[in-house]
């Protein structure tokens, strides 16, 4: 089940990024002979009223844009026949799109589900709480006489005593009491405890401040992985850690298996920010490659030769496949002997 949840997260992203060209080429009045859903072989496909394929195919990896350039390179509504700008937006708009989505993730988590936090309450006890006859559910309204508003500040004044016998003021049921419970050290947590664990509670963020806090969230994101990409590139840097689909998906599964809610929305904006920034990269084949093209073609006011282009496009495909087959045995090594995750 949950690798099914991994390739549908990776799925979504491809499509939502091809979507995004395909929305763009409708604005600009640029024809689409299709748009597809999946890979390999033809399920089912459906002509739209703009002759728009738009088609469902077996595999569920990714799916695709195709332009009439990519068939009928003569035609005049192919894509290369169409002004710089237009080319230029409808290229950019798939990385765009990735951004959109990992900006909207966080923005609806937060907003929707919202983010788990403390209480001050009581959520499980210890033998060293239980035996002193705190009980689940149980909340704190004061420490040693001191009135406390926060998890955090009940912590602090438990770790302020120093060993002494703390006096923890509860309600329970409607009943106001009063439970002495002799501290411990925690060597692990350093500090001194009396043995329990706080409740928790999702709370909802209203959008006055989850939305500038997915905006800083994501560009943090995009400025770790720019960084890991210069220091893989540069010095080699984490090349160890680097996985193909297998491994990708592998570690989606496992990550969700675990995380729960919290970490389909976070995976589904780290994935959308990877891949828009992963599809800027000058790389042939790649979108910020057509985007250079598009630069060096307004330098020398005149277009490179269809043909030269086609053919660096493909030969970066090849090395891009090349590469993923490299990955995917290595992938399946590192499942094998369980060095993945």
């Amino acid at each position: 089940m949950y690798i099914i949840l991994a390739l549908l997260l990776l799925d979504l992203m491809v499509v939502v990024h091809e979507g995004g060209h395909f929305l763009m080429a409708r604005l600009c009045g640029i024809e689409v002979v299709e748009y597809a859903v999946g890979m390999g072989p033809l399920l089912c496909q459906r002509k739209t009223r703009r002759n728009t394929m738009i088609s469902l195919r077996l595999l569920p990896v990714g799916g695709y844009c195709m332009f009439y350039d990519e068939e009928e390179g003569k035609d005049p509504r192919a894509l290369n026949n169409q002004p710089r700008w237009k080319r230029a937006l409808t290229i950019a708009a798939g990385p765009v799109m990735n951004f959109i989505t990992a900006f909207l993730a966080i923005v609806i988590f937060l907003s929707v589900f919202g983010l788990t936090t403390p209480v001050s309450m009581v959520g499980s006890v210890e033998a060293n709480s239980a035996a002193a006859g705190l009980e689940v559910g149980d909340r704190i309204s004061a420490v040693n006489g001191k009135e406390v508003a926060s998890p955090a500040e009940i912590s602090m004044e438990i770790s302020a005593s120093d060993g002494n016998t703390v006096a923890l003021t509860i309600d329970r049921d409607g009943r106001k009491m009063e439970i002495s419970i002799n501290p411990f050290y925690d060597t692990e947590a350093e500090r001194w405890r009396v043995g329990f664990s706080f409740a928790q509670r999702r709370q909802r963020i209203p959008p006055s401040e989850s939305i500038p806090f997915s905006a800083h969230y994501n560009a943090e994101s995009a400025m770790l992985i720019i960084k890991t990409l210069k220091g893989l590139i540069t010095r080699g840097q984490g090349a160890e850690g680097v996985t193909g689909p297998v491994g990708t998906v592998y570690a989606i599964s496992e990550m969700t298996r675990t995380g729960g809610i919290d970490m389909v929305f976070e995976l589904l904006a780290v994935i959308s920010v990877n891949l828009g920034i992963m599809n800027l990269l000058p790389i042939p084949g790649l979108d910020g490659s057509r985007l250079i093209f598009l630069v060096v073609e307004a330098v020398r006011r005149k277009p490179i030769s269809p043909e030269i282009e086609a053919k660096i496009h493909l030969a970066g495909f090849v090395l891009l496949i090349g590469l993923m087959l490299v990955l995917t045995y290595k992938d399946i090594i590192g499942i094998a002997t369980g060095t993945i995750l």
